[in-house]
């Protein structure tokens, strides 16, 4: 039976879990004052406590009106505010890393939980099993990122994996992040061609100055939802913003959206150009450049590379399937209660579509190094002696025999 963890190495992961978590109070209170205005302390805390939940995935009931989209904006700022407090605590080398990360993510889970249950009042709510849960994957995610961030120490991190599993993750992450670079890129085109647009939106709200820093703040949080949304359409099953609404690369068909400046970037009703069904070979091209980036021992047969890149493909399909799903919910009652890509379809798809781009990727990389290996050596190829300068008169210096 294994010892347990000493207690002293995990006092720095208590203390990580604690100043993260106040440190996301701080700032869900000035983004309430910004918005809101003068308040009560105990309102002001209250709501600051709620919004930093809502940034951990808790959701949010109020009364009739049910709030379950995480704006992931947001829970990207509390991974860093968790990897940052990680770092700074974490100076010194880490005995048990694993144990670091588990207590931070732990503690931070409780704290989340025992937040919700003190703030539910009347009719306004947060889920307490969904705060704990996003707590706990938001602190395990961040205290990984500040150890590797502080000490840039891969090895503990898959200690039991072989040289296959790592070069199959590695290679993942080039498909996953040829696939975001895409969608990001098309949704900042289509927020600077809908940028008067944008304007009209935030004119019609007149946010003032400090609602408008917190209106800012919130359309900021909101883009990498819009990105991943963006994902689902490159995929192909597109998502909805509300009841009888649909965005796929056939075309636009959406009804009075909320007034939010940032969704100026969706597109304008109507059906797409015939180009636009190029984009759909973006994720299969990522597929592509995972099975290109593979780095396997020299000598790995053809079979196995394309398993490998299949593999990989797989294994950036399924992140992008999760962060997808993880990105929609409900925004309110009626037909606002259908929002973002549908749960499980984009997974489906996608998975085996990068798993074929990684496979034929492979092939490519398999039969480039094979006819790279069969190339003659040119620093032993002798070559024919040339002219360094033709206006050189004739003489030994005339000729470089070398290079």
């Amino acid at each position: 039976m294994p010892a347990a963890p000493d207690t002293a190495s995990l006092r720095p992961a208590f203390v990580t879990a604690a100043v993260a978590s106040v440190s996301g109070w701080i700032l869900c209170s000035l983004l309430v004052l910004l918005a809101a205005g003068s308040t009560s302390a105990v309102g002001l805390g209250r709501v600051a406590v709620r919004t930093w939940l809502v940034a951990h995935g808790s959701g949010l009931d109020a009364g009739g009106v049910t709030i379950h989209l995480v704006p992931l904006g947001a829970t990207m700022v509390a991974v860093l505010l968790v990897a940052v407090s990680a770092a700074w605590i974490a100076s010194a080398p880490i005995d048990e890393p694993w144990a670091f990360v588990a207590t931070t993510a732990g503690t931070l889970g409780v704290i989340a939980g025992i937040a919700s249950a003190l703030t539910n009042h009347g009719d306004v709510s947060t889920g307490l099993v969904r705060s704990a849960f996003g707590a706990f994957v938001v602190g395990a995610a961040g205290a990984t990122l500040g150890l590797l961030w502080r000490h840039g120490e891969p090895g503990w991190l898959w200690p039991s994996l072989g040289p296959r599993v790592r070069t199959v993750l590695r290679a993942a992450v080039s498909g996953i992040a040829v696939v975001l670079v895409s969608a990001t890129v098309i949704v900042v085109v289509l927020l600077v061609l809908h940028v008067e647009r944008a304007g009209d939106l935030w004119a019609a709200l007149d946010p003032g100055t400090g609602g408008g820093i917190a209106l800012a703040a919130a359309c900021v949080l909101a883009l990498p939802n819009l990105v991943l949304w963006t994902v689902s359409a490159l995929i192909g099953p597109g998502f909805v913003l509300g009841t009888d609404t649909s965005v796929d690369l056939t075309g636009s068909h959406l009804g009075a959206v909320p007034g939010l400046p940032v969704l100026a970037a969706l597109p304008s009703p109507g059906s797409f150009a015939d180009w636009v069904f190029v984009l759909g070979l973006v994720p299969l091209l990522a597929g592509m450049v995972t099975g290109w980036r593979l780095r396997p021992d020299g000598g790995t047969p053809l079979l196995e590379r394309l398993g490998l890149g299949a593999a990989a493909g797989a294994v950036a399909g399924v992140v992008l399937g999760v962060l997808v799903a993880a990105s929609g919910g409900a925004i309110g009652p009626g037909r606002m209660a259908d929002v973002g890509p549908p749960m499980l379809t984009p997974l489906l798809v996608v998975v085996p579509v990068l798993a074929v781009g990684g496979a034929m990727g492979a092939a490519l990389g398999h039969y480039r190094g094979a006819r790279a290996s069969q190339l003659p050596d040119e620093a032993h190829t002798p070559r024919r002696p040339r002219l360094r300068k033709w206006h050189q008169p004739a003489g030994s210096d005339r000729r470089d025999s070398g290079a």
